[in-house]
């Protein structure tokens, strides 16, 4: 029998790395039950259609409502000797006009959001899946449950998304989850879809 040296100090536990399998939420744990995790990389394009389809749907009203406006200013001419200062040309332009011009620059923010609302909150509620997601077979699940998100959390996420940005994508480099700060906020996790 060997006896233990009182001045040797117990070897120290290995640094342990990754996702703990026991832990609701972790990645692990989400893997054996959901499927497998979507990294950084595989969720690049989904992130780039959505971006791209909000960006269109304000686009088309923004770009008629600059027309409109720019087409309804009136004409200007040069009224000084030295050419110095414009003024109107009477009978020119039309306030109708300037006035629809403004109302779809703004109606272009609202469309804008009223997509994101509806693709990347309304139908993740229903179906796990923004439209850029469905594309690349990826699904938003809850991170402990594997069920689709809920209003609020799905709301939130989307927040957190909207408003961190970078930062939030960045924290999945660094998160052993493979999680961004959208998906901590709430409680969700991106898995693959099975094809079987």
């Amino acid at each position: 029998m060997t006896v233990p040296d009182p001045l040797q100090q117990p070897a120290a536990p290995p640094f342990v790395t990754g996702s703990d399998p026991m832990r609701p939420g972790s990645r692990a744990w989400v893997e054996q039950r959901f499927g497998r995790s979507a990294s950084f990389g595989d969720r690049i394009l989904p992130g780039v259609v959505d971006s791209l389809l909000v960006s269109l749907a304000g686009l088309v009203p923004l770009v008629i409502g600059i027309i409109c406006f720019v087409q309804g200013l009136p004409e200007r001419e040069y009224c000084t000797l030295y050419g110095t200062n414009g003024c109107s040309v009477p009978g020119t332009g039309s306030t109708a006009l300037v006035t629809l011009g403004v109302v779809l620059m703004m109606l272009s923010v609202v469309t804008a959001l009223a997509m994101v609302a509806y693709n990347r909150v309304w139908r993740v509620t229903r179906t796990g899946q923004s439209l850029g997601k469905r594309l690349t077979g990826l699904r938003i699940v809850d991170a402990e449950t594997g069920a689709v998100p809920r209003l609020g959390p799905a709301a939130l996420r989307e927040l957190v998304h909207q408003f961190a940005g970078i930062i939030s994508w960045i924290w999945m480099l660094v998160d052993h989850d493979d999680r961004t700060l959208a998906d901590i906020a709430g409680h969700t996790h991106v898995v693959h879809v099975d094809k079987s």
